[in-house]
């Protein structure tokens, strides 16, 4: 898809004068993969002028584990994410660690970069609910309770380079952790849930929930992405859902794509997602959760030396030819300035404490 000069500049102008939002990257894990590497300051050598360059305000960061850290090593491990990003976020200036609405303004106002930390998945701590209580005094403010496969509290849907259905909701564990989340003030993320899951979460859950990284199932059958009618439940309950730009969530004929002249695969139907979410939820209920994953690749086969190549965009840098697409399609500008961020902040308006 071929986007007029015209389009380019009005989309590098929301980007530079809205919130710009990411609701989904696995920074935390990547700066660790990228230290043990030997790199001195990732965040800023690597992270900092993608941001930059796309206009970012807010990233939310994800605390995930991979499936050799657990049972055993998995509480572990998300601490050392933790610690890490915590570092080095104290190391850069040009970042700020949110916890509640009074850093989030302070970020908006200061034209800093926040990081909000989140759980992709509540493996690390088993079925113990009490261990919430621990990671939100580690500034953690939201989570799911699984990544794509079953533990503790709930069964995940099926991975993205698979497609077959997995039924079976939360646990009894697993309802017990969301109300305790609820009632010390986390977001509940239903991206990687099954269908019963978010079933279970959609009859649990008092405060709006989310779906942090998630497409259309219309547009691109997966059991990984949302129907319309879990999309209109997220909207009736003051949800949102971010898009995923992960290509065999957007394409259901990933194999035979290729980039067009800016790197970029499936353009359009990531506009087609969009467009049809909006549809579905209105206006103030879609955002951006891009999940880059070449970007986790990266930092954690550095040493191993293998290409991969999953993501539509290429980095931070590459949304506003997404945002510029959105507008030469026929979108109108306060609409696509609501997706590029302005819900999400309003969402963590509501969901976070007022101070930290």
């Amino acid at each position: 898809m071929k986007i007029d000069t015209y389009y380019k500049a009005k989309a590098e102008e929301i980007h530079k004068t809205c919130p710009v939002v990411d609701t989904h990257l696995d920074l935390a894990g990547e700066l660790v993969y990228r230290l043990c590497n030997g790199e001195e300051n990732p965040l800023r050598d690597i992270y900092l002028p993608a941001f930059r360059k796309g206009g970012f305000d807010l990233i939310v960061s994800s605390i995930y584990l991979q499936n050799h850290e657990l049972p055993e090593g998995g509480l572990r491990a998300a601490l050392e994410q933790i610690v890490v990003l915590k570092e080095q976020i104290r190391k850069n200036p040009e970042f700020l660690e949110i916890r509640s609405v009074e850093d989030l303004d302070r970020c908006l106002e200061d034209h800093l970069i926040g990081i909000i930390l989140y759980m992709e998945g509540l493996d690390c701590i088993g079925s113990d609910v009490r261990l919430l209580t621990a990671l939100w005094e580690l500034g953690v403010r939201g989570a799911s309770l699984t990544w794509s496969r079953r533990n503790l509290l709930a069964s995940g849907c099926c991975k993205a380079s698979e497609c077959y259905e997995i039924r079976g909701g939360l646990s009894l564990e697993g309802f017990d952790v969301v109300r305790e989340m609820e009632r010390l003030g986390m977001f509940v993320d239903v991206s990687h849930l099954n269908d019963d899951g978010f079933e279970n979460i959609r009859e649990t859950a008092i405060r709006p929930f989310m779906a942090t990284h998630s497409n259309s199932r219309e547009v691109a059958f997966h059991y990984r992405n949302l129907t319309d009618t879990q999309m209109q439940i997220l909207a009736d309950q003051g949800g949102i859902a971010g898009l995923n730009g992960y290509v065999r969530l957007v394409s259901e004929t990933a194999e035979e794509e290729y980039p067009d002249e800016n790197g970029v695969y499936c353009l359009e139907k990531l506009c087609m997602h969009v467009e049809h979410m909006v549809e579905v939820m209105g206006p103030e209920h879609v955002g951006y959760g891009f999940d880059f994953c070449d970007s986790y690749t990266a930092a954690e086969r550095m040493a191993e030396g293998q290409p991969h190549y999953a993501d539509c965009l290429l980095n931070h840098g590459n949304v506003p030819l997404l945002t510029a697409a959105l507008l030469q399609r026929g979108m109108d500008e306060e609409t696509v300035r609501k997706i590029v961020g302005e819900n999400f902040v309003q969402y963590f308006r509501k969901m976070l404490p007022k101070t930290s």
